[in-house]
């Protein structure tokens, strides 16, 4: 041995090896280790082999069922149960079902039970190969989990709310009957897999959701809320409130989307009349005062910062109060109606009207303001509400006089050109009713 070999430390030495194992002899290991019951059955349904766990279930050994027919062992009642199967196992079929079985101590346990045609030499079937495999905890656990799945559907289901859950890429992987009622769908076949922002008509301008489902989608948020305006195919328009959420794994990726879309149209519709009544005369349905003064304020203010001009026409009715005292009030308001559209249908599109109160009347001109805009507007508003009205079969006769203030001239604020407009409106009654008369630069 020279210095640098290692010195081999003494050790035993192996077992020797076993020769070639037999074909029985590793049927038998099999049969005894795998865990499972085996028996082998001809097509009387004789017992010709049984392995031990088989038998331990039985509380006896191979020896003593081997030879025996089905019936013999589990009894008439009970291989009527599975007859079906083992025909079709004789058929040439391989079956496989689960089965709830009396362990040998005394409880009831779930196995998987696999029936495999026995061929011959020939090809033809002979009987049939049985084992079972202990699956109870895993049907236990599958039981459980479909029992929780379809309480899980049940409620999404069942909810006022419409369920819509996406995958990662917000393609459509479920959605309740709600959702599909909601978003107008015709029916759920054919949804799973499309994309939810092209199923759905959203506005042009409408990014609210997209933009909230593409930070889910990102990680940025865990969950978030928006709100939606679409047209359903039927032409309905509907608002809906979303309240999102995304699914991680382990590694912090999302793999879903879940949304709870909540029905707000009656809400916005509410909201909208609302606002309407706040902003409008209910009887003639033009702006109110309130209302007015605040897109006067505005047209000011942009016509002070643009070099433009803003003309207010002060408008009231000539000869209403006799309309009023002899044929009544509500021909009065019909009469104050008719005055309302015939105001509209002289006035250019994007100018403003409003009803101030009683008998008097306001337009605004803010765009293409010039004395002969003025004077061929006020006019004809004029011309057209000193034409006779027919109020319950009865021709009644008004007419106008409008006080017109200009801004510039004018420099002042809206409660003074209201005012101006005012002075001039009387100051055309004055000179004889029906006509216009504009506020002057210098009071006098």
């Amino acid at each position: 041995m020279t210095p640098d070999e290692p010195e081999l430390s003494p050790s035993t030495p192996p077992a020797p090896r076993k020769a070639a194992w037999s074909k029985e002899e590793l049927l038998d290991l099999i049969s005894r280790s795998a865990g499972a019951t085996m028996a082998v059955l001809d097509r009387d349904l004789v017992m010709i082999y049984v392995n031990e766990e088989y038998a331990r279930w039985f509380g006896t050994v191979p020896e003593q069922l081997v030879g025996k027919t089905l019936v013999e062992v589990y009894g008439a009642q009970e291989v009527e149960r599975f007859t079906p199967f083992v025909q079709r196992v004789l058929n040439g079929e391989r079956v496989q079902y689960q089965r709830m079985l009396r362990t040998p101590y005394g409880t009831d346990e779930w196995r998987t039970i696999c029936l495999t045609p026995w061929h011959n030499a020939r090809g033809e079937i002979d009987g049939f190969i049985t084992t079972a495999l202990d699956v109870h905890e895993l049907q236990v656990t599958m039981n459980a989990l479909r029992a929780a799945n379809q309480r899980l559907s049940s409620h999404m289901e069942n909810s006022p709310l419409a369920v819509v859950e996406m995958d990662h890429k917000l393609q459509l992987l479920h959605c309740s009957q709600r959702a599909v009622q909601l978003m107008g769908w015709l029916h759920v076949a054919g949804l799973e897999g499309r994309l939810l922002t092209e199923l759905l008509a959203l506005e042009p301008d409408d990014d609210s959701l997209p933009l909230a489902l593409k930070r889910l989608q990102s990680g940025e948020e865990a969950q978030n809320r928006a709100e939606t305006c679409f047209v359903r195919a039927d032409g309905t328009e509907v608002h809906c409130e979303w309240f999102n959420s995304a699914l991680t794994n382990a590694e912090g990726q999302v793999t879903s989307i879940m949304a709870l879309v909540q029905d707000v149209s009656a809400k916005i519709q509410i909201a909208r009349q609302q606002h309407y009544l706040a902003n409008h005369d209910s009887l003639t349905g033009l702006l109110n005062r309130a209302a007015f003064q605040s897109r006067l304020e505005k047209s000011l203010h942009q016509a002070q910062h643009s070099a433009g001009a803003v003309a207010l026409l002060f408008i009231d009715l000539d000869g209403f109060k006799s309309v009023n005292d002899t044929e009544g009030h509500r021909a009065g308001d019909e009469v104050l109606r008719i005055v309302a559209q015939r105001i509209a249908s002289t006035v250019r599109a994007g100018d403003t009207l409003a009803r101030l109160g009683g008998d008097e009347f306001l337009v605004m001109l803010d765009r293409e303001v010039t004395r002969d805009v003025t004077d061929t507007i006020a006019q004809r508003i004029i011309d057209a509400l000193h034409q006779p009205m027919t109020v319950e079969g009865r021709d009644l006769h008004i007419g106008a006089s409008i006080g017109i203030a200009l801004n510039p001239p004018l420099q002042i604020d809206i409660d003074d050109l209201m005012s101006r407009a005012d002075q001039a409106m009387y100051a055309a009654k004055r000179a004889g009713k029906g006509r216009l008369h504009y506020a002057q630069v210098a009071c006098g």
